[in-house]
């Protein structure tokens, strides 16, 4: 069975569709899991995420469509028969095990030995760095600590997936962004196979070789994360990538150029093909590519009112009569600012402008 398995992905949704009291949940989703690879699925709360992942796991059943693991179909397999792990926000630890009876407790239902599950439970412990707390109980560790020995009880089951939702979403943001690191580390030097659930863009860009993107049931795009952050496939998409988020601007182009928030620019040559004959859409810039630049040759015009320092970058907001805009600039240029000044805006990359149709938010010149 290995050898027929090994060229199919670990994991293959085709057209899976659920429903709750006759509310659509999932609408035909479809995407695949490579092997030793850590796929985000990334939404908003309700997007479909849990849904998903619970039934991967087998903990529920789909009403349309296939969920196939290494090349078969589990349909009607029980979860304890899928080589997946599941690990939740919640942790669920026995509170009477201390960690290292927490850690060996999937190998300790499955028969092993007691050598065999004290070498086991300490090699993976040192992987996780949680040695110093085996013999302390759950009420004792600290959230850390206890999402560690968490993933240690998943991790030595040495399922084929591991399914995570919202693993790190009650940790505070330093520990957050520390055990988001060790996930991706341990992935990768040992080859595990992920799916993440979370609706944190900040932790999708961070740590995923491939994001899908959900949205109301239904996957609006698959692409690694720079890609889907340089060419979101329609405008929620961009707006939910991205802080601060980007710059969304009525605009038109004639034949002077493109006109956006009282400026006007030469048409960009990659908008050329789909803008030429088009009159008015939403231009998107990202906060970055907007720079200062003297007022008297400046593209765009506008007033300072408000400065955000995020230590060494600030956002500046911007206002003139057309539009206001959100840029980032090095604190070291804030510094001089203050609110009330009249500056000077113009665009670090041209070629790094979206435009999406102002009726269906589609990226015009997005190709499905």
């Amino acid at each position: 069975m290995t050898a027929m398995t090994e060229q199919h992905p670990v994991l293959d949704m085709q057209g899976i569709s659920k429903k709750f009291s006759g509310k659509p949940a999932l609408k035909g989703i479809s995407f695949t899991v490579p092997k030793a690879s850590l796929t985000v699925l990334l939404g908003p709360a309700g997007a479909g995420k849990t849904t998903t992942l619970r039934l991967i796991a087998g903990l529920d059943t789909p009403d349309e469509g296939d969920v196939l693991l290494s090349g078969l179909n589990v349909a009607g397999w029980e979860p304890k028969d899928r080589g997946v792990a599941m690990i939740f926000d919640n942790l669920a630890l026995y509170p009477d095990k201390n960690g290292f009876g927490n850690i060996a407790s999937p190998l300790v239902i499955r028969g092993e030995s007691k050598d065999v599950i004290t070498a086991k439970v300490n090699e993976m412990a040192k992987v996780l760095q949680v040695t110093s707390i085996l013999g302390r109980l759950p009420k004792t560790m600290s959230g850390g600590e206890r999402q560690r020995i968490a993933l240690g009880r998943a991790l030595i089951r040495s399922p084929n997936l591991f399914l995570l939702d919202e693993p790190l979403s009650s940790l505070d943001a330093k520990l957050r962004i520390e055990l988001r690191a060790e996930l991706r580390r341990m992935q990768r030097d040992h080859g595990y196979t992920f799916l993440l659930a979370t609706p944190d863009f900040h932790e999708a860009m961070a740590i995923a070789d491939t994001i899908v993107m959900l949205r109301q049931g239904e996957v609006v795009q698959i692409a690694p994360p720079q890609e889907m952050y340089d060419h979101p496939v329609d405008r929620e998409t961009a707006l939910f990538i991205g802080a601060p988020q980007i710059n969304l601007l009525a605009a038109r182009c004639e034949a002077s150029g493109l006109h956006f928030a009282g400026g006007r620019l030469p048409l960009p040559q990659h908008m050329q093909p789909f803008l030429a004959a088009l009159a008015a859409f939403e231009l998107g810039i990202r906060p970055e590519n907007l720079r200062l630049a003297p007022v008297e040759s400046a593209v765009i015009r506008a007033t300072l009112a408000d400065i955000e320092s995020l230590g060494p970058k600030s956002v500046l907001t911007v206002r003139n009569a057309d539009a206001t805009l959100h840029l980032v600039v090095s604190s070291v240029e804030a510094v001089a600012l203050s609110v009330g000044m009249d500056l000077g805006i113009e665009l670090a990359d041209p070629a790094k402008l979206l435009a999406f149709d102002a009726h269906t938010g589609l990226r015009l010149g997005h190709s499905a």
